[in-house]
C-alpha cells in the first residue's frame, strides 16, 4: 500500500478541488439565474464570461484527476483498464476506498446540482426569447389591407402594438 499513498492523496485532493470548482460554478450559475430574472444584460454577460473561464480552467483539473487516477491504477497493479473510482476503491483498503468514494461522490453531487441549475437557466432564457419573439411579431405587423394593388386579398392582421410607442 505504500506505493499507493501519494497517488491516492493526489487523486483525493484533485477530486476535492474539482468539487470546490463545481460549487463555485454553481454559485455563478445561481447568480446568473437572478440576472436573467432581473433582465440584467450586463450581469448576464459578465457572469457568462466568468462561467466560461471557470469551465476552461476546470478542464485542467479534470486532466490532472485522470492522470492521478491512472497513477493510482498503476500503483495498484491494475492492468485491466478499469480506472473508475469504484474499481480503484475496490482495490484499496476499506478506509482508503471509502475516502476515495466520498471525494468522488461530492463531485457527482455537484455535477448533478449544476446540471439542474443550468437546465433551469436554459429554460428561463428560452422563455425570455419566446416573449421577445412574440413582442417583435406583434410590433412589426403591418396595417390591414383588404385589397392590395395587385388584386390579391391580404390576410395580415392589424398591429396590436405600436412599434413607435
Amino acid at each position: 500500500m505504500n506505493g499507493t499513498a501519494q497517488p491516492l492523496r493526489d487523486l483525493i485532493a484533485t477530486l476535492r478541488e474539482q468539487a470546490g470548482r463545481l460549487e463555485t460554478l454553481l454559485e455563478l450559475t445561481e447568480a446568473q439565474t437572478s440576472a436573467i430574472a432581473a433582465r440584467d444584460m450586463d450581469g448576464i454577460g459578465r457572469l457568462t464570461a466568468t462561467i466560461e473561464r471557470e469551465v476552461v480552467d476546470g478542464v485542467t483539473v479534470e486532466e490532472r484527476r485522470a492522470g492521478f487516477a491512472a497513477e493510482l491504477a498503476l500503483a495498484l497493479g491494475r492492468t485491466d483498464g478499469d480506472i473508475t473510482v469504484s474499481g480503484l476503491a475496490a482495490s484499496l483498503g476499506p478506509a482508503e476506498g471509502r475516502a476515495l468514494r466520498t471525494a468522488a461522490d461530492d463531485v457527482v453531487r455537484s455535477v448533478e446540482r449544476l446540471a439542474r441549475q443550468s437546465s433551469a437557466n436554459r429554460s428561463l432564457l428560452e422563455h425570455e426569447l419566446n416573449v421577445i419573439d412574440q413582442v417583435m411579431r406583434l410590433a412589426h405587423r403591418g396595417e390591414r389591407v383588404t385589397y392590395s394593388g395587385v388584386g390579391v386579398y391580404d390576410r395580415e392582421t392589424v398591429a396590436i402594438l405600436d412599434a413607435k410607442a
